[in-house]
């Protein structure tokens, strides 16, 4: 508010005419496009899309904390954005809001604690031998593609981990209908005037039979773990367990199968995309990665890093927080919709806005980071993230809604990035194309091609 009281009106800059002409720019090279207004019009900016239909582009922490945290009952997430995910994760933890998302996250809170992430470690650390194992087998100098190997590995550390099940291999029914489910949701995230889902065309009838396989698979594996309980410590084991510290109430079928795909989609595409540009980061940045192999080589000496080692191994940490604030899964975060009116640093924020928290831009921002274009570990140092504004860093999000499995992906994406090094050189094959896929998770467009050699 203004010191008389009274709102201040003045909306954020704008670029002229509207985006929906620029639309090919948007879909395909939305990162160079949205950077050029980003330093031509400032921190927010508004983005006019079609009539009737205005985005706002958020590119500084604290917008990222005013609507996350300070103000963050002025805001919920935008319809548009999660009915596709809903398509195929319900009503999961990623897609309720309110009262429902409060209960969904005490009730999986307990599943994502310290002591019951020890109890996973076993069934990743030999996810990833089971790979390294297969790789030593291959001839010397093998060309892999490591984000496609990144995926795979991941896909079947989070369905161990969830209901010991491997849903990696190409052939397993789960995992078919679970890559066609996804392909579908990210299709209509990026083509608004797709025809509606209850219209029969055939990506339509496929995304249907995948999601009814999807779903009974599921529930089949839930039922049965209801009726024959088992020993293993997997979290489809903890979730089943789990109730309402209020009610007692445990949670249902149908809850557990939305939040069972949720973690399946939660838990690899992002870590996968993660440790895709963390070898290419490693790859290009020698001097960085023999500081790495250094820090291995001295704390692990040749064996398979402990669960107590991993917390040990805090230069390996900085190169994932690195490749996290250069490489993010996301462009963004969930957008936001305005609730009423708002003021964001002098501007007004009309009720009904959508707003875009660009995290991409905010790990960028010149502001929080020196030379944010370079690849500097050390920036993760102690004495410099306390200088810094804990909202200048968001890759698992920030405030009350900050991603539950944070603490598993980071032991999952430094086990398999401890586990490889220690055992082979990647070398990055010379004169590859490598460029982002901006459709969802910022992937490598055409992957990203290493030679595989044995260390020892």
């Amino acid at each position: 508010m203004s010191p008389t009281g009274k709102r201040n009106r003045t909306l954020p800059p704008r670029p002229r005419g509207y985006l929906l002409f620029q639309l090919p720019k948007l879909q395909n090279q939305p990162l160079e496009y949205l950077g050029g207004i980003w330093q031509k019009y400032g921190d927010l900016v508004r983005l006019p899309i079609m009539p009737g239909f205005t985005l706002l582009l958020g590119t500084h922490p604290n917008h990222a904390e005013h609507i996350l945290l300070t103000h963050q009952e002025r805001y919920k997430k935008a319809d548009f954005f999660l009915k596709p995910m809903g398509l195929v994760q319900g009503e999961g933890l990623f897609t309720s809001e309110g009262e429902s998302w409060l209960k969904h996250r005490r009730l999986m809170q307990p599943a994502f604690q310290q002591k019951q992430l020890v109890n996973l470690y076993a069934v990743m650390q030999n996810c990833v031998q089971s790979l390294v194992t297969e790789w030593a087998k291959r001839p010397e100098d093998s060309v892999i593609d490591i984000a496609a190997e990144m995926t795979q590995i991941t896909l079947k550390i989070v369905s161990m981990a969830l209901f010991s099940v491997d849903i990696s291999d190409k052939s397993n029914q789960l995992g078919q209908a679970f890559r066609t489910a996804l392909n579908y949701v990210y299709y209509r995230l990026n083509t608004p005037l797709a025809f509606p889902a209850w219209i029969p065309t055939s990506k339509n009838r496929s995304f249907r039979q995948a999601k009814q396989t999807l779903d009974r698979v599921v529930l089949e594996i839930i039922q049965s773990r209801r009726q024959n309980p088992t020993a293993q410590h997997d979290l489809l084991s903890m979730l089943l367990a789990t109730q309402d510290e209020e009610t007692g109430k445990r949670m249902s079928d149908r809850q557990l199968l939305d939040e069972v795909i949720t973690l399946i989609n939660a838990g690899h595409e992002t870590t996968a995309t993660t440790l895709a540009w963390t070898w290419y980061l490693l790859g290009t940045h020698p001097h960085i990665m023999a500081n790495l192999l250094h820090e291995l080589d001295t704390i692990l000496h040749d064996q398979a890093p402990t669960w107590q080692q991993i917390s040990q191994l805090q230069y390996t940490r900085r190169v994932l927080d690195e490749s996290l604030r250069l490489c993010p899964p996301g462009m963004g975060l969930a957008p936001r919709i305005a609730l009423e009116d708002d003021e964001i640093q002098g501007y007004f924020i009309p009720k009904g806005s959508v707003f875009n928290i660009a995290t991409y831009f905010i790990g960028r921002h010149p502001e929080f980071w020196h030379n944010p274009d370079q690849f500097d570990p050390d920036r993760f140092l102690p004495e410099f993230e306390k200088q810094r504004s804990k909202f200048a860093y968001l890759p698992f999000g920030g405030g009350a809604h900050s991603c539950i499995g944070k603490n598993f992906a980071l032991m999952e994406a430094t086990l398999i990035l401890v586990m490889i090094a220690q055992r082979f050189h990647l070398k990055l094959v010379p004169n590859q194309p490598i460029a982002i896929d901006p459709q969802f998770t910022l992937r490598p467009k055409y992957g990203i091609k290493v030679t595989v050699r044995q260390r020892y």
